[in-house]
C-alpha cells in the first residue's frame, strides 16, 4: 500500500491506497475509535464482506464503515482491484483494528 497522508504529515486522518491482486483479502476486523471510507478506483466489481454480508462493489463506488462495523476487501476477481481507503481519526495505530474470526465473529487475540 502507499500512505499518501503519512508521507505528507498528516495526523488526523489516513488515507491509503491498497492493490488487492485476485485471491488477496485483508484480515476481518474492526476499528475501536476509527471509520473508515473505501472508494474502488478500478478492478471492479469487487466484493467487501460487512458484518457477515457479501456487498459488490463497482468500480467508483464509496461506502463508509461506522467504527465497530466489521468488514474485509475480498478479491474473488481475475483481476486487481484499486482502493482508496480513507481512515479517521487515525486511532491507535495498528492495535485500533482488531481481527475478528469471520466465522465465530470472537476477536483474534495478537501475538
Amino acid at each position: 500500500s502507499q500512505d499518501f497522508a503519512g508521507a505528507m504529515g498528516s495526523q488526523h486522518i489516513t488515507c491509503r491506497i491498497w492493490v488487492f491482486h485476485p485471491g488477496d483479502q485483508m484480515a476481518y476486523h474492526r476499528h475501536q475509535e476509527q471509520e473508515e471510507v473505501y472508494h474502488l478506483i478500478s478492478g471492479g466489481p469487487q466484493e467487501m464482506l460487512i458484518e457477515g454480508e457479501v456487498v459488490v462493489v463497482e468500480d467508483q463506488d464509496w461506502l463508509r464503515i461506522p467504527k465497530d462495523t466489521t468488514r474485509r476487501i475480498q478479491n474473488s476477481s481475475d483481476r486487481d482491484a484499486t482502493w482508496l481507503i480513507i481512515g479517521a481519526p487515525p486511532g491507535t495505530g495498528i492495535t485500533d483494528g482488531i481481527r475478528i474470526d469471520p466465522e465465530t465473529g470472537q476477536e483474534i487475540p495478537r501475538t
